[in-house]
């Protein structure tokens, strides 16, 4: 996996996050969410529990992807502002006990 090209690198000083939107080019399969925060961390020097993968979309026809990340100053932040779906995706929300479904 590669960097092919840097479309948006913002800082967003309000939710104390870094937002890239990235092209990047794989090998095989559309990698994996977790896959892609490994290299983004690896990339960017940052924290894998820090890095959030909003977006992972594939372009047609070729080997490449468009994703969008966001890159928090600490994972307190990544709670406090994302989704609660994203936050289950990526196994930062404690899991609450499940409800029992038995006929009675």
């Amino acid at each position: 996996m590669k960097i092919e090209k840097i479309e948006v690198d913002w800082y967003n000083k309000l939710l104390n996050r870094r937002e890239l939107k990235l092209i990047i080019a794989y090998e095989s399969s559309t990698p994996k969410r977790e896959e892609v925060r490994e290299f983004i961390s690896k990339q960017f020097d940052a924290p894998t529990e820090n890095i959030i993968v909003e977006k992972i979309e594939s372009i047609f026809g070729s080997r490449k992807a468009r994703i969008h990340v966001h890159i928090y100053d600490n994972v307190e932040y990544a709670r406090k502002f994302e989704k609660k779906n994203v936050l289950k995706k990526h196994a930062l929300l404690p899991v609450e006990g499940e409800k029992s479904g038995g006929a009675s």
